[in-house]
């Protein structure tokens, strides 16, 4: 049985939020895709979440598409102020079902900026 999705109050500014929709972006309208959990990371250097997806294709699906889209995740440029992605790996990948770590990672160099 899958997970549930985490319950979380977003905001349209929050990373998380910014990498959810720009993944649906990528995946298309027939997609929609979820957080399933989503956990503070750091080490000695860096600070971020990581973040667990799911990514749900509804109706019809093109199988090369779909692999299209587990091969571009690794090297796509997202636009996340004030973080940018250190890691993004497809876990897991099925006809209907994808899905993805993310480790998000606060940017020194580009802080966010004030709401």
């Amino acid at each position: 049985m899958p997970a549930e999705p985490m319950p979380r109050k977003a905001h349209a500014r929050d990373p998380g939020s910014l990498l959810t929709r720009q993944i649906a972006e990528l995946a298309g309208s027939q997609s929609h895709v979820s957080v399933q959990r989503e956990r503070p990371w750091a080490s000695i250097t860096f600070a971020g979440t990581r973040y667990c997806l799911t990514i749900d294709l509804e109706g019809e699906t093109n199988p090369e598409e779909w692999q299209k889209l587990a091969e571009l995740l690794p090297d796509h440029e997202f636009a996340i102020p004030g973080h940018f992605v250190a890691d993004i790996l497809v876990t897991e990948q099925s006809e209907k079902r994808m899905g993805v770590e993310a480790l998000l990672i606060f940017d020194p160099v580009q802080p966010p900026r004030p709401h």
